[in-house]
């Protein structure tokens, strides 16, 4: 049997308590190449973008690496689940805010403070 792929640990999901639920999203052009644990939240336009302070609140959690820098594109996603917040990633100088996590907390995903980033 031959390995298809190896699986490192990155410690972004923080428990089992809550059921992991995926889907998929479109990722606006020009996001660039976004990594797993960033946090997606819709434009105007119904396109995700990473979460920063020129959209309105978090939606989403990307489940793998995307690269958006010059086409929209099709990402994976967590919809619900927990997660460790400080392997979260968003906009660089933007924090989430309490509005971000109830609307992530609506949505069914979790956040927990926890291991060391």
């Amino acid at each position: 049997m031959a390995l298809l792929d190896t699986f490192k640990s990155d410690n972004l999901i923080a428990n089992n308590s809550h059921a992991i639920v995926g889907g998929t999203v479109t990722v606006k052009s020009g996001e660039g190449k976004l990594v797993r644990g960033s946090v997606l939240m819709r434009d105007a336009n119904g396109k995700f973008v990473l979460a920063d302070t020129s959209a309105g609140t978090a939606e989403v959690i990307l489940a793998a690496d995307v690269d958006a820098t010059s086409a929209a594109a099709v990402a994976e996603v967590y919809l619900s689940g927990e997660f460790f917040e400080n392997y979260l990633t968003v906009a660089e100088g933007y924090t989430l805010t309490e509005a971000d996590r109830l609307s992530l907390k609506n949505a069914g995903i979790y956040l927990v403070a926890g291991m060391e980033a």
